[in-house]
């Protein structure tokens, strides 16, 4: 009950202006992680006083989600409400380290729904104290590479992304670093994470590259897969390579069956025949 009564005295104080929650507070802290580990979002006091006796606030969407509140040893973890559902039993405050000022909470397990900014609130120190970080959950999966279908046009190459957050930039490369032309590409939006299905036409044997890139956190990866094209003319060759075989073997089968005919035991036997009469 005391926490209700403090978050909605907290809540009553910002609607009406008398804390700094409408003033322009310090620069965001960007903070990224891979989607699933946990993530630590700082937060402190500068005078670095004991905390274990005061409120702090964290919330997510300028104050719309509830994502940890501690006052004086109660908090969301020992039967505190407010938290929204989407944090419950997944963020925790580093106890041992109130005394020093320390209010940073780390959240469990994160989700690609995690993101955004965050705020955390001192509103009722003699010097009210507001934080901001945004937090960033990246997911860069590895491309998969298929060979769709192989023409005498070419060979038919698809790249599949799933689940990339931020949206990544998907190209076809050859070895040589050069870009080749899409011919359809496929994004799906799936709130904050992209599937993104990239296809082109090779005509030339090489080791393709497929290459994600996420600029907003300087990261690349790739899959490669080798492509081996005969050509026309190669074709014809190796046509004309296997019809001069075939011919070659059937005429050394006719040799081989007209001197079997005529072997010389065959000719001795009609001799001797020839003497008896």
């Amino acid at each position: 009950m005391k926490l209700q009564l403090d978050l909605l005295c907290f809540c009553l104080l910002c609607f009406t202006g008398k804390t700094l929650c409408d003033e322009k507070g310090p620069a965001a802290i960007k903070v990224l992680v891979s989607e699933g580990s946990d993530v630590t979002l700082p937060c402190s006091l500068s005078t670095k006083e004991n905390i274990e006796q005061k409120l702090f606030v964290w919330r997510k969407h300028d104050g719309m989600m509830g994502v940890f509140m501690y006052d004086k040893g109660l908090h969301h973890n020992n039967g505190g409400s407010g938290q929204d559902e989407q944090f419950k039993g997944r963020v925790f405050h580093f106890q041992d380290e109130l005394k020093h000022g320390n209010a940073s909470i780390i959240i469990r397990n994160t989700k690609m729904a995690d993101s955004g900014d965050y705020t955390c609130v001192f509103p009722f120190v003699q010097r009210r104290e507001k934080s901001h970080v945004m937090l960033v959950v990246v997911s860069s999966p590895k491309p998969s590479v298929t060979v769709l279908d192989a023409t005498d046009d070419g060979v038919q190459l698809q790249c599949e992304v799933h689940g990339a957050s931020p949206k990544p930039e998907v190209e076809w490369k050859d070895s040589d670093g050069n870009i080749l032309p899409a011919e359809e590409t496929q994004v799906t939006d799936r709130g904050g994470s992209y599937d993104i299905i990239l296809q082109t036409t090779v005509t030339k044997t090489d080791c393709y590259h497929c290459v994600v890139t996420q600029e907003e956190i300087n990261h690349q990866i790739h899959t490669e897969i080798p492509v081996y094209i005969i050509g026309n003319s190669w074709r014809n060759i190796v046509t004309c390579l296997v019809v001069a075989a075939t011919l070659a073997f059937f005429g050394l089968v006719v040799v081989w069956l007209f001197r079997w005919y005529h072997r010389p035991n065959k000719r001795i036997d009609r001799d001797a025949n020839d003497i008896s009469y």
